[in-house]
């Protein structure tokens, strides 16, 4: 008899800093093998950058963490982070039109990336893996390529998206098999491209979505790049061929956030009304777990005697994996962080 299994999840932690959206968490990345998330810092609107400490005794969902540190400069919304591979260097952007680059041994900016920078709200920011380069794209429909001294080194004229660039990501790929460094973007006109930021020469460009795109994760071998949008669809792409099909997902509500965990095909998706988690190889592409945050509100007699009422729920703005694939971080618009375990249980 073929071996099933059954994914389990569960709340662990609820995490209480922001204010306001939560809209990036970074969880670090592992500095030997099987090594557990040993980092977790979130970003807001409320224009804070946090880092979080676990409690690894604790007993109760609300003493899961707390935060230790606080990251201040930024004069708008944070847009997004990006962490070196060392742990030790994040790269946050912002509505405020610049980067920062901040030291997280010391809690300092080391580099405000300002000069022949953006002139409108800069919406994503990446790294690329050795560290070396940056990434950064914005509501002026321009995507910038940085180094780590503040410089900006090219910014692409051709080939540009029509509307705001939402996000950017690097694709981890080989240069022996691919012949260079690729990265993805998507933007609020619906289209992916990959490009090759040597040469900025565009892969592919792509109307992938009807209406915006939000959100696009790539998993940890760059195989595959992962889209989501305003449709209420989350789509994955092969990077070898972006055109050939490949397996869709109706997510039910607007995609806000994606996320690639790092030791499955689980996609988890955030959207107005809650996450999912999402087996994009699986037997017919079921979800495989989901939950939301209803908003708590004081209800009178006249509401509570209605025979139709709809549940209003908090969205869900960012989301993260831990290094190891069990753990979902998950942000809302209200500044709270839910921990989510996952396991998986296999059955006859």
């Amino acid at each position: 008899m073929a071996e099933e299994s059954t994914i389990n999840t569960k709340e662990i932690g609820h995490l209480k800093g922001h204010s306001d959206w939560v809209t990036a968490i970074e969880t670090g990345h592992p500095q030997k093998e099987n090594e557990d998330t040993q980092v977790l810092i979130t970003a807001s609107r409320d224009r804070t950058i946090l880092i979080w400490k676990f409690n690894n005794e604790s007993k109760t969902v609300s003493d899961f963490g707390e935060p230790v540190q606080s990251l201040t400069g930024h004069s708008h919304f944070i847009s997004d982070l990006a962490l070196t591979n060392d742990n030790n260097y994040l790269l946050s952007s912002s509505w405020d039109r610049s980067l920062r680059l901040w030291d997280l041994r010391t809690g300092k900016t080391t580099q405000r990336f300002i000069e022949d920078g953006h002139s409108k709200e800069i919406l994503s920011c990446a790294i690329s893996q050795d560290g070396r380069y940056i990434l950064s794209s914005g509501a002026d429909r321009e995507i910038k390529l940085w180094n780590v001294k503040g410089n900006c080194k090219h910014t692409v004229k051709e080939h540009n998206h029509n509307d705001w660039v939402s996000k950017v990501r690097f694709i981890p790929t080989s240069t022996k098999t691919t012949g260079g460094q690729y990265f993805a973007s998507v933007g609020w006109d619906g289209y992916l491209k990959v490009w090759n930021n040597q040469t900025f020469n565009i892969k592919d460009s792509l109307r992938v979505h009807d209406g915006s795109i939000n959100a696009v994760t790539v998993s940890p071998r760059g195989n595959f790049i992962v889209t989501g949008g305003k449709d209420k669809k989350v789509k994955v792409f092969d990077f070898s061929d972006v055109e050939k099909p490949a397996p869709s997902h109706d997510a039910g509500a607007s995609v806000n956030c994606l996320a690639f965990n790092p030791r499955c095909h689980w996609i988890a998706i955030g959207t107005e009304v809650g996450w999912q988690i999402w087996d994009f190889e699986a037997k017919d592409s079921p979800v495989v777990g989901e939950g939301n945050f209803k908003i708590e509100t004081k209800t009178n007699l006249e509401e509570k005697t209605k025979k139709v009422r709809t549940d209003k729920f908090h969205q869900v703005t960012s989301v993260s994996w831990n290094t190891i694939g069990n753990r979902l971080f998950v942000g809302f618009s209200n500044g709270d962080v839910k921990v989510i375990e996952v396991t998986e249980e296999k059955t006859n």
